[in-house]
């Protein structure tokens, strides 16, 4: 289950350190508010992340950089409409980005390479397995002197797979397994924004990306996923030690109505984040 932030604008008084090696605790819930029949699932976790951009960082040239998170997360309240459910979750997200050459007038936008890979296990309540696999590109570019803005575009071809472990429409439509899970390829597309307070170092950020499959799936299908993420990081008195508020919107969509409602789901979490 990811993570967000709420910012109290407190001074950066302590110089930051360059460890890429994180631990984080999250707390957080998330729902399917357009389901009666959906529990609002409230639970907490442990990151261990590797990151070796850090928050507030920009990219430099022919440099590679790893972003690495692995979540444990154990859920209070599991889904209610489905038997199997365990209250336990694994969340694993890995991103590389090697910047290779710059383009403009004064050579400040930075083109990289881009991969990534997401996979969550039992996450995300009707989520049995779910995995997203990209390749491609990406340019960023960095505006403004002591306060910045931060803008990111990625764009690639994706493979994704999803499994669905939910009783109900198994139960009350009839579907079976091989209606329920998908697999495929097919564009994927993310727009990143952040803007930082140089004083206090609080960065507010907002994400928008979208994996559009339309290729290789089984009987005509397709699967879309859009998922819109608004961020705030303040630092607790040096940029090693970080509180993170978040909320997160995901809507998916298929060839039918696989749920019997719409499978919009909603999420709001914090975070504290220690580099060590």
């Amino acid at each position: 289950m990811p993570l967000l932030f709420f910012a109290l604008g407190f001074p950066v008084c302590g110089a930051a350190e360059d460890s890429p090696y994180a631990m984080s605790l999250i707390a957080g819930l998330e729902a399917y508010p357009d389901s009666e029949y959906s529990s609002m699932s409230r639970g907490g976790g442990i990151s261990f992340i590797w990151d070796d951009l850090r928050y507030n960082n920009v990219y430099q040239l022919d440099k590679n950089y790893f972003r690495v998170r692995a979540t444990y997360y154990y859920e209070r309240d599991p889904e209610k409409y489905d038997e199997d459910r365990y209250r336990n979750s694994m969340d694993f997200r890995f991103n590389y980005q090697r910047p290779f050459m710059t383009l403009g007038s004064h050579d400040d936008y930075l083109l990289s390479f881009h991969g990534r890979y997401e996979g969550h296990y039992n996450s995300q309540q009707l989520e049995e397995f779910e995995q997203l696999a990209v390749a491609g590109l990406s340019i960023h570019r960095r505006f403004g002197g002591q306060n910045h803005y931060d803008l990111g575009l990625t764009l690639g071809l994706g493979y994704s797979e999803e499994e669905k472990d939910d009783d109900w429409p198994r139960e009350e439509m009839g579907h079976g397994e091989e209606a329920l899970n998908r697999a495929g390829l097919g564009y994927f597309f993310e727009w990143n924004n952040r803007y930082t307070f140089a004083q206090s170092g609080v960065q507010l950020a907002a994400m928008w990306s979208r994996f559009d499959g339309q290729w290789a799936y089984d009987a005509d299908k397709f699967y879309t996923m859009d998922r819109l993420t608004l961020e705030v990081v303040t630092p607790l008195g040096d940029h090693n030690n970080l509180l993170h508020f978040m909320t997160q919107y995901i809507s998916r969509d298929y060839e039918v109505d696989l749920l019997g409602f719409e499978d919009t789901l909603y999420r709001v979490a914090v975070e504290y984040v220690h580099y060590f």
